[in-house]
């Protein structure tokens, strides 16, 4: 683990008050080849953080400091300050399976137009959900659910061209993909666990859902080409009919924004609710 030139895979892993969880995280990123880390501290003002911080530098770490500007901010820090072709955006709280980063870059190789690889999701802390991801990256579909993990690996001249993440308050991963989907930009699943990510009710995107009316508003007014395009992209999308179907009548229904988002993603995935009322009610030994 470090920062060295000319490796394939970035791993940019933004930092604020991140000292209890961080170390595990880096931890995780155990690949067969060499990887380019570096840590982002996004003005962390607590004792516990700068200590770790200052003994992962003298154990060689690269790590970046910049004053509080958000995660979309400290990420695009930790992009510039690095160069591999392939950039995997890390949780400071999540876990990469090992050897998962390889596998998605070398599928990145094998499609030299894709834009971006991930694998599915194993939640754990509150929530031990497996979360199987999009098969694809859909024009369509990614106006309704975000189904692309946040820690992808992303083609870094792809991620560049459509400017990266950018503030949006909690849904700057959405964002990227509906970027991506916006210029024509292709990905590739690969079927696998490839990430663990920490379910807390104090995590960040807790905070988001008294504001998703407005984010929804920023993203409908970034990518209006995408919205716009709906009926074109409904077509040709490849997602399910139940999807295709009730996803526009949802749309029409009179109700919150933050209730109709969680209806288009129960009829993205339904056996989601199934699945977490079995982890709470395990079936009786019989």
């Amino acid at each position: 683990m470090g920062s060295v030139n000319n490796h394939r895979i970035a791993v940019v892993i933004p930092c604020y008050k991140g000292g209890g969880t961080l170390h595990e995280t880096l931890d995780s990123i155990d690949e067969p080849e060499p990887v380019e880390v570096v840590v982002v501290d996004d003005d962390s003002p607590d004792e516990e953080t700068r200590r770790l911080l200052t003994a992962l530098e003298a154990e060689g770490l690269r790590v970046v400091y910049q004053p509080n500007g958000g995660v979309a901010a400290a990420r695009m820090t930790g992009v510039r300050s690095t160069t591999a072709p392939y950039v995997c955006a890390l949780d400071q709280d999540d876990l990469l399976v090992p050897g998962s980063l390889v596998t998605l870059a070398d599928a990145l190789d094998a499609h030299p137009t894709a834009a971006v690889a991930w694998g599915d999701q194993q939640n754990f802390g509150e929530d031990t959900t497996f979360v199987r991801l999009a098969r694809t990256l859909d024009p369509w579909l990614i106006t309704y659910v975000n189904g692309l993990p946040v820690n992808a690996l992303v083609r870094r001249e792809a991620l560049l061209e459509v400017g990266g993440w950018r503030v949006c308050g909690g849904y700057e991963d959405w964002s990227l993909w509906m970027a991506l989907a916006e210029r024509g930009s292709h990905g590739i699943h690969v079927p696998m666990v490839a990430t663990y990510y920490r379910v807390r009710s104090t995590g960040m995107l807790a905070h988001v859902v008294s504001q998703h009316s407005e984010i929804l508003a920023v993203l409908r007014e970034r990518h209006r080409a995408l919205f716009t395009g709906r009926r074109a992209n409904w077509r040709r999308s490849k997602a399910p009919w139940r999807c295709k179907l009730l996803l526009p009548a949802i749309d029409r229904l009179p109700i919150d924004e933050y209730m109709r988002h969680r209806l288009f993603r129960l009829v993205n995935d339904p056996i989601a609710p199934i699945k977490a009322r079995l982890r709470r009610h395990p079936p009786a030994a019989g």
